[in-house]
């Protein structure tokens, strides 16, 4: 108990790694645990941050904690500690963990073993930068209110770069899922490869098409929804022009390595970001009952037979006529039919809303930790492996191997990146910069914060229109993989394995002796490797 004790004092307060206080847990290594404790913060930022968005907690807090008002105002925090909610609170909170995870990224550039102190400070002191990260998070809250405006902007371009990142190594993943099925970094086809690529090419396409097919029968009818039959055209022709391409002989002198699994898997993926996008619009069903009711007392109201006026509700956008016979017919004439199916349940949509959050926030975490752990797809260089002695360039900040406390007590730490950091330190608080600003701006509505509602989280038409394009931008990205297969600086997607000059004079000594009957002539020999060279 004293070695558990002693492990996690270190871990909060030194430079030591984290683990379980439980000896019979399998040992966790360094890298691993390092990256579950960041997830932690985030998470427990996102929780706080849908608390500040739920109206229903904000009256729960108000109706049973005595004196909630007079405290709030004690505080300067506003009538109802109205600055602690909506989206400006939520704008603020962000701001602060985008800030922590900044200067994180900072003291960890060209950290290239953990032993390092800009390591230590990655991997321990979670008690220092957990006060760091509040200190941040209160600091965010002094901000005038006029630079959320400016927030805004910078939010959306970082949530366009997270989005842009995972589109990327989604294309990334079909070509090199492609590559090695095929065997092409060996040069030799595989068969069995290739008749795999076919059949899950085949089922891909049979899904995008059954896809479509549903999306058109469920969120079209024959008489409106014009916009989801102009969002499900568009996709589906996108999706044959893809396939077209692909399918080009040209295309393959740019990229050997394309094939229908690709672009089939594209398609798919294209199909259900558009599926996303619909299911995300919010619901306009106007109630008869309701709509009659105020269109009578509209028109005995109406001192004018002539005069036409409007609701004050924003969301009927009927029109009122004065005369009551008039009535139905302009309410069929302008009443707005459901462009998606109906909900099985009254709280269905709720229920939905809570789901979508919740698998939003899983994918942002997986996102944010895969494309740390595959930053090199990126064009960002990792250090494992390495030589430690190299990393002794600054006389003031050595190299010190770190002791590991939990030899003595609690869940088993192994220092896996004394000789090199699996993963590049400063890029992966980047990306959580990145998933930060993503967070914020899907809790927030994109662009018409004003509407932000965790209980109506996903239904808006801020993220329909930020899948919609999101699916667009992945068809742009595919075709320039195509085309321009050096997707990143070192990340070539042909994946055709270039052979190394002493490999080529090898496979040329070989073969000038398979084809020589006499004694080796060393001028000729030379003459081979100097053309070579």
């Amino acid at each position: 108990m004293g070695g558990c004790c002693s492990a996690q004092l270190k871990c909060w307060c030194g430079p030591a790694s984290c683990g379980l206080c439980c000896r019979t847990c399998p040992p966790v290594t360094e890298s691993t645990g390092t990256r579950i404790m960041y997830s932690i913060y985030l998470i427990t930022g996102f929780i706080i941050a849908c608390l500040m968005l739920s109206p229903k907690i904000q009256t729960l807090v108000m109706e049973n904690i005595p004196e909630f008002n007079e405290t709030c105002i004690d505080l300067s925090l506003g009538e109802g500690c109205e600055m602690l909610t909506g989206y400006k609170a939520v704008y603020r909170l962000c701001m602060g963990m985008v800030a922590f995870s900044f200067i994180l990224m900072i003291l960890t550039l060209c950290t290239r073993s953990s032993d390092q102190w800009a390591g230590n400070i990655h991997n321990g002191f979670w008690l220092l930068k957990l006060l760091l990260l509040i200190g941040c998070c209160v600091a965010a809250f002094f901000v005038p209110y006029q630079y959320s405006r400016y927030w805004l902007y910078v939010g959306m371009v970082g949530g366009f770069i997270f989005i842009l990142f995972q589109l990327i190594l989604l294309v990334d993943l079909s070509h090199s899922w492609n590559a090695k099925w095929l065997n092409i970094k060996s040069g030799k086809r595989s068969t069995c490869g290739y008749v795999g690529t076919l059949i899950c090419a085949t089922v891909f396409y049979m899904v995008t098409v059954v896809g479509l097919f549903m999306l058109y029968f469920n969120y079209t009818s024959l008489k409106g929804c014009l916009h989801n039959k102009v969002f499900i055209g568009v996709n589906a022709g996108l999706c044959i022009i893809l396939s077209i391409i692909t399918l080009l002989p040209v295309v393959s002198k740019f990229n050997p390595n394309t094939g229908t699994l690709q672009s089939s898997l594209i398609s798919l993926y294209v199909v259900y970001l558009t599926w996303s996008a619909l299911s995300s619009e919010p619901p306009e069903e106007i109630h008869i009952l309701e709509t009659v009711r105020t269109l009578i007392l509209a028109s005995m109201m109406s001192d004018d037979k002539s005069s036409v006026q409007t609701t004050a509700e924003p969301h009927l956008r009927m029109e009122y006529v004065a005369d009551p016979s008039e009535s139905f017919h302009v309410m069929a004439n302008t009443t707005r039919q459901m462009c998606r199916p109906k909900p099985a349940f009254q709280d269905m949509d709720m229920i939905s809303a809570y789901a979508g959050l919740f698998l939003m926030f899983v994918m942002a975490i997986y996102s944010s930790l895969s494309t740390s752990a595959e930053s090199h797809k990126l064009g960002v260089p990792r250090h494992a492996d390495q030589d430690v002695k190299h990393y002794e360039c600054c006389c003031c900040c050595p190299v010190k191997p770190r002791k590991n406390p939990t030899e003595h007590g609690g869940q088993k730490v192994r220092y896996n990146e004394a000789a090199g950091t699996k993963y590049n330190y400063a890029f992966f608080h980047f990306i959580f910069c990145l998933a930060s600003l993503y967070i914020m701006m899907q809790l927030t509505n994109w662009y018409r914060p004003a509407e932000s509602n965790v209980d109506m989280f996903g239904l808006n038409w801020a993220a329909v229109w930020v899948k919609m394009t999101s699916s667009w931008v992945c068809v742009v990205v595919y075709i320039w993989s195509l085309f321009l297969p050096k997707l990143c600086r070192g990340r070539d997607l042909t994946f055709i394995r270039q052979p190394q000059p002493d490999e080529q004079l090898d496979e040329i000594d070989q073969e000038e002796l398979d084809n020589l009957n006499g004694p080796i002539n060393p001028e000729a020999v030379i003459t081979s490797r100097e053309s070579v060279v």
